[in-house]
């Protein structure tokens, strides 16, 4: 049986990794990314699946699976709970015990957190611990439903005038805090948290400028990691794109391409197919190396693509351009 092994060279790999990261680090996000994630990993087992390697492919269904049912369950859970809360509607802060309870709900910009005290069936006090709207206009909103709040039976106020997504967002916020408190009160299973926590998805502005800006450093990241992850590539990294090489070079152009300067560059992105595409072209002079004002040579750069498609499995390929070089 041939021995898996991952390597951060396959750049659909890479990126598989990226997006898991992403999937833990943007709450708004996590189902998107893991989507993208499973995307990326159901394309590279296709392509086993095509050398008729479907170990990857079992497991994937597998898991797709997997994650309907237990989403599935955590949905019904959630419903049930939902139901019980309707059936209860604005008998929370009677129902809830003595205690302060935190809770979170979604403002105009982002999650709002507040922390209700709840004394002798009323609520005693209200306080925003956290929030991502407007600070003039959500401070005044906040002080305004604390005097609402403070002495109710419950948290069934209206919105503020002029803050009305932002007051939406905290009364909710109550909401959920006082229902911490009602011991009969229906709660989720621990599985079900841990389903809901990988599959939420509440994408906001936040999240998307984050993540708009996270794509663009990890384009940036990858196409310079790329080289430095084959062995013998990372001299790509140090091209100027001074053309020197090519006035060296005794082909200079090939197919309306710079030459050897188009090899090296394609190096540097990766694209290790054009890079052998191209090499037919190279006389292995080495003339390039001795003008390069970086020390970089073409040849070289072509042999380690070599050995990189050796490793690859790739035999022939290599065969062949190990012995131009």
């Amino acid at each position: 049986m041939a021995k898996f092994r991952l390597s951060f060279t396959n750049r659909w790999l890479r990126l598989a990794f990226v997006l898991a990261v992403v999937a833990l680090a943007f709450a708004g996000a996590r189902l998107f990314a893991l989507g993208l994630l499973y995307v990326c990993l159901a394309v590279w087992a296709f392509k086993r699946w095509r050398e008729h390697k479907r170990g990857l492919a079992y497991v994937l269904a597998a898991a797709l699976v997997v994650g309907v049912a237990l989403y599935g369950f955590a949905a019904f859970e959630v419903w049930s709970m939902r139901a019980w809360r309707a059936r209860h509607f604005g008998d929370a802060v009677l129902l809830a015990a003595d205690g302060t309870y935190e809770g979170e709900g979604t403002g105009r910009r982002g999650p709002v957190k507040v922390a209700v005290t709840v004394k002798e069936q009323k609520v005693a006090d209200f306080e925003v611990l956290e929030h991502y709207d407007t600070i003039p206009i959500a401070s005044a909103a906040f002080d305004e439903l604390r005097e609402l709040l403070q002495g109710r039976a419950d948290v069934d106020v209206d919105a503020v005038t002029g803050a009305t997504m932002t007051s939406y967002g905290a009364v909710n916020a109550a909401r959920d805090a006082v229902w911490k408190g009602v011991a009969d009160a229906p709660r989720l299973s621990w599985i079900s948290k841990i389903t809901l926590w990988f599959a939420s998805l509440k994408v906001q502005k936040v999240t998307i400028h984050s993540l708009a800006v996270l794509f663009i450093v990890v384009l940036l990241f990858d196409y310079t990691i790329q080289a430095a992850l084959v062995e013998g590539t990372g001299q790509s990294l140090n091209c100027m794109d001074c053309q020197t090489c090519v006035g060296a070079c005794p082909v200079k152009r090939v197919e309306g391409k710079l030459f050897p300067m188009e090899m090296v560059l394609r190096a540097r992105l990766g694209d290790y197919d054009e890079v052998a595409r191209l090499m037919e072209y190279c006389v292995g002079c080495a003339k390039c190396a001795a003008k390069c004002p970086a020390g970089i040579s073409a040849p070289s750069v072509a042999a380690a693509v070599a050995q990189y498609l050796r490793k690859q499995k790739r035999e022939e390929e290599a065969e062949f351009f190990e012995e131009r070089v």
